[in-house]
């Protein structure tokens, strides 16, 4: 299986390539200066014969954040990503989402957070595309048949351990070996239900809830 992995160069995609098995997928890295996600017509000519394309690639994630802004390239990214998988018939997009869709503060019953926990609350501008990432993937899938799976990615880090939490925020931890597990279970799952889902990207911790349906269970846990 060969798969494109995009922001190749970036925390979390180094990270899932240096743990990926390579003996069992080919991989494609893409990044700037080589390869530009931007452009559309670049991305359909390298991806021409990719079965998977993994897409982490976004520019300036830390000062969108940190000043609460946009930079429209980066939805720019998102749609080339959707397009030219149905340009190319490639027939499953991972996505990398972020815990930053859904606010910590607002749960379940029970205290945990899902994919379907309402209402939606977005914690920044940030949060906000990557809803708009997941909608437009949830798209895809219903007018083109296009599999799409969304990963709310907690924090990945250099150091590979769980922060403090601070404010209240609860851990959202995803280790480098869960990571590598969580995409490994997303590409080998034989078919993704509805063509759409949305998964967090966590280690085990204590609100934010990992079930899912291609069959990811994370080894680490956050305490």
């Amino acid at each position: 299986m060969k798969i494109a992995i995009t922001g190749a160069k970036g925390l979390v995609g180094k990270a899932l390539i240096e743990i990926i098995d390579t003996a069992q997928y080919m991989v494609l890295p893409i990044d700037l200066p080589e390869y530009d996600v931007a452009d559309y017509d670049s991305l359909v000519d390298i991806t021409r014969d990719t079965d998977v394309i993994v897409h982490f690639a976004w520019k300036d994630l830390i000062q969108n954040v940190r000043s609460n802004t946009r930079d429209p390239v980066n939805m720019q990214m998102v749609g080339n990503v959707y397009r030219t998988a149905v340009e190319n018939g490639i027939g499953r997009v991972i996505m990398g989402s972020s815990n930053q869709a859904h606010g910590y503060d607002v749960r379940d019953s029970d205290g945990k957070i899902r994919p379907t926990t309402k209402p939606d609350k977005p914690d920044n501008q940030y949060g906000h595309e990557k809803l708009e990432m997941e909608a437009m993937g949830k798209e895809y899938a219903e007018k083109h048949g296009l599999e799409v799976v969304c990963l709310r990615i907690g924090n990945v880090n250099q150091a590979d351990e769980p922060k403090p939490t601070t404010d209240g925020r609860p851990q959202r931890w995803l280790s480098k070996r869960d990571l590598g597990r969580l995409v490994t279970a997303c590409l080998e799952a034989e078919r993704i239900p509805k063509n759409f889902q949305i998964i967090y990207g966590v280690s085990e911790g204590p609100v934010y809830d990992w079930v899912n349906s291609v069959g990811y269970v994370p080894l680490d846990h956050a305490d």
